[in-house]
């Protein structure tokens, strides 16, 4: 497959590096990159994944990890940034058995960082550090929804997950953010810990509030967010509204 320079899409990972060292390493850093087409992704039957270095590297699209655990989901949305391992399951030594799946909403490029990726980037220290750094962040994401299926409400869960998904996917407009992934009322329902007919009630009543409303390339927020969700946020790395 060819081999594309991953550090030119992801600049951040260049973080800490300068003038010529740059240079140098988004020459060294290549990976190959598969496309996945919407739909359910099996990752073990995907051709030109290699599982011999970091992982995945979510360059575009959005993706959803699913739980299953006693007929009940959980579920997480992945994006551009996000480092993946799906081949590495808990399931088989767990005392509580899960199974997992994913689904891609949006048509995706992962970069493949293979091997020959890791001993490319092995004189640059910076982007290593760089690619743990997202591995931790997507944990701190997770302890983010913990924290918010943990609410009473309904109502609440979905206004707080959406400012969540705002800080990390969004784009600010006067008065509104737009979060442009077409997330169904099933998934948000997995997402928020609660049944699909309970989210069909909350979010009519958040819409006719003129608080959150669904759109044709995804939901439109509007209004302050609530209290209590930076704290959520902690010291943690999600970005600050005005770098969206």
């Amino acid at each position: 497959m060819k081999r594309i320079p991953v550090l030119r899409i992801d600049a951040d990972l260049l973080a800490g590096l300068g003038g010529e060292e740059r240079e140098r390493a988004e020459r060294s850093c290549l990976a190959p990159v598969v496309e996945l087409p919407k739909g359910a992704w099996d990752a073990d039957g995907t051709p030109g994944i290699d599982r011999s270095g970091f992982g995945l590297l979510v360059l575009s699209g959005t993706l959803c990890r699913r739980v299953v655990q006693s007929q009940r989901h959980g579920a997480e949305l992945v994006g551009p940034g996000d480092l993946l391992r799906p081949w590495d399951q808990i399931g088989e030594w767990a005392s509580i058995p899960t199974e997992s799946d994913w689904l891609v909403i949006e048509r995706a490029r992962l970069a493949v960082l293979d091997a020959e990726f890791v001993r490319g980037c092995a004189a640059f220290p910076e982007v290593a550090v760089a690619i743990v750094r997202r591995a931790l962040l997507r944990s701190r994401y997770l302890a983010i929804l913990v924290a918010i299926v943990s609410q009473r409400k309904v109502e609440t869960r979905l206004v707080m997950l959406f400012w969540h998904l705002a800080d990390r996917f969004g784009h600010m407009h006067d008065g509104w953010v737009d979060v442009p992934v077409p997330l169904t009322h099933s998934l948000l329902g997995e997402m928020v810990g609660a049944r699909r007919p309970s989210v069909t009630t909350a979010l009519a009543g958040l819409d006719e509030q003129g608080t959150l409303r669904r759109t044709p390339h995804g939901w439109r927020l509007q209004g302050p967010a609530p209290a209590g969700l930076e704290q959520l946020h902690g010291d943690g790395g999600v970005p600050e509204a005005s770098e969206l």
